[in-house]
């Protein structure tokens, strides 16, 4: 056990401490960007913006800090971003600069529900207003210009609303729009919100969510408005509607900087990503939050996946052809649906209007898919058991349930846990796409962690251990409870 964690953290250190790549040419125009690798957010106005350039190839990534750990590792040659997110003093720790940036500035809104005009025109009335006193001026200095984030503290507002809570959805966890410290998001846009919250009397909950699923949790019914520096286009018109415009960008094409100083030796690098990644805001409480989570949601969804399937397995060895035929169709829709889509149109369809969490819908559709695999597990292990252990026990005056239970169902098992555990296994480590439904599991916990540092090793070395050790506990459990039988 020793050797193996020893071996995998080796292993992911040597990784993250391979160099850059030497970049071939540093482009300083779009046209430029001819022949280079394009790192972009998935879902961003800049993959539809460069999505119809030929010359370019373009790389999508599901966060910001996805798209960033490539730039620092030349996995990309170029990564485009809003001009305001990345600041000097943090494109200058992380060895980034500024290429050069885009000559049209665009404008950004916030977005609500098609056809929701009476909050939409409140909305923009609100930001009309702030505009015209100046008050909207004053929060972007604050939090546009600002040399100190994580110690820029929010506004006091007054006492929190009572009213019907304002749900907002996040689509960029990045300073200075929108991040978390503590437990607690602060940002540009968070004002902007928090302070329309309080004019309606309504309090604010607020829920991060990919890039790429903003406007499904808007459309679905599990946001009432989404923030993001959500540029105002054409094509986002035509399903959502927006406020007016509260923030003009312009696009930034950055570059790793290769007349940056090299960092520390290797203990004094260790020392600042242990201090940076966990002990700054006490962000160690992502990890074990995240981890709780993600405990809670693999247990939950082995014990009603497994008590499922025992009953799909009951079904498909009836012999009654039509309820074998009904678990048959189950099976094979279960084992055919990817899991990633399975739980999107669990949560964001299904469940959309229902106001069941996050953690609740993801356990149940684990289970369902779990199911429908392990029921196959059941089977195939009670059919490897003779017919003729079932034939000496009721020889014997046993009924045939005491038959099932004492005889049958002690050799199914022996064989059945092998390919039971791995499944289990599996299950715990596909848990790890539960953020795509806003639920802050183990993985989700890792990508707040790098938002904030934008360290790409340390986080995912922490996650890569704590799966790797609960795979490990979970299969030793499994094999106790056979040895115990």
């Amino acid at each position: 056990m020793k050797k193996t964690l020893l071996a995998l953290a080796a292993m992911v250190l040597l990784a993250g401490c391979v160099g850059r790549h030497e970049q071939t040419k540093e482009p300083h125009s779009e046209a430029e960007l001819a022949g280079l690798k394009v790192g972009v957010v998935a879902g961003s106005v800049y993959e539809l913006y460069l999505s119809g350039r030929q010359d370019i190839e373009l790389l999508q990534y599901k966060a910001e800090s996805d798209a960033m750990l490539a730039l620092s590792k030349g996995m990309v040659d170029v990564y485009v971003e809003v001009d305001c997110i990345l600041t000097p003093d943090v494109m200058k720790r992380l060895g980034f600069k500024a290429a050069f940036f885009g000559d049209q500035s665009s404008p950004c809104g916030i977005a609500l529900q098609k056809g929701d005009t009476a909050l939409r025109d409140t909305l923009s009335h609100f930001i009309d207003s702030l505009i015209a006193t100046g008050e909207l001026k004053k929060i972007k200095e604050r939090w546009l210009q600002s040399s100190n984030l994580n110690e820029e503290p929010m506004p006091d507002l007054g006492p929190k609303p009572e009213g019907k809570p304002l749900r907002l959805g996040i689509g960029v966890a990045l300073a200075p729009i929108s991040y978390l410290v503590g437990e607690e998001w602060r940002g540009f846009e968070v004002e902007i919100v928090q302070r329309f919250g309080h004019y309606l009397g309504r309090p604010v909950e607020i829920e991060y969510y990919p890039f790429a699923s903003l406007i499904n949790a808007l459309q679905s019914g599990k946001a009432d408005v989404i923030t993001g520096a959500l540029y105002i286009t054409p094509e986002r018109q035509k399903v959502v509607d927006f406020a007016t415009s509260h923030l003009s960008v312009r696009p930034a094409y950055i570059v790793c900087d290769k007349d940056a100083a090299a960092s520390g030796g290797f203990f004094a690098r260790m020392k600042d990503m242990v201090y940076n990644n966990l002990v700054v805001e006490d962000r160690w409480r992502y990890i074990t939050d995240g981890l709780w989570v993600t405990v809670k949601i693999s247990l939950l969804s082995i014990l009603l996946g497994s008590l499922f399937g025992a009953l799909v397995c009951w079904m498909r060895m009836s012999r009654r052809k039509w309820v074998s035929d009904v678990a048959a169709v189950y099976i094979s829709i279960m084992r055919g649906i990817p899991m990633l889509v399975f739980l999107m149109i669990m949560f964001y369809v299904v469940f959309s209007q229902s106001g069941v969490g996050g953690t609740l819908v993801a356990s149940v559709s684990f289970a369902l898919v779990f199911a429908g695999y392990v029921s196959e597990i059941f089977r195939t292990a009670i059919l490897s058991v003779g017919k003729g252990q079932t034939e000496a026990g009721l020889a014997l005056g046993l009924s045939r349930r005491q038959t099932f239970h004492h005889i049958v169902a002690p050799q199914a098992l022996r064989s059945m846990i092998p390919v039971y555990k791995g499944e289990c296994i599996s299950l715990v480590k596909n848990t790890s796409i539960v953020g795509y439904i806003a639920i802050q599991d183990l993985t989700r916990a890792s990508d707040i962690i790098r938002s904030r540092t934008f360290d790409a090793l340390f986080p995912l070395l922490i996650v890569t251990v704590l799966y790797f050790m609960l795979a490990w506990l979970l299969g030793k459990i499994l094999d106790l409870t056979v040895k115990s039988k």
